[in-house]
């Protein structure tokens, strides 16, 4: 029942930047993709001139918590 509400409320911020916690460490990005069980983020790898973006899928279950940045 949460994964559900979890998951309308995600839908609703694509596009906003999130910070998630996983077991092991966590990952910053921009939501592009919620949906089954699954939440897709672009994640920014290397600073400044030439930074890379990745797309990355992250199990609903294993989130330990997410923070959503404000919208500027």
């Amino acid at each position: 029942m949460f994964e559900s509400t979890l998951v309308a409320e995600l839908t609703k911020r694509i596009g906003t930047p999130v910070e998630i916690a996983l077991a092991d460490g966590f990952v910053e990005g921009i939501i592009t993709a919620v949906t089954n069980g699954l939440i897709t983020i672009l994640q920014t790898v290397g600073y400044g001139y030439g930074g890379t973006t990745l797309p990355l899928t992250i199990a609903l279950p294993s989130i330990t918590s997410i923070k959503i940045s404000p919208v500027a």
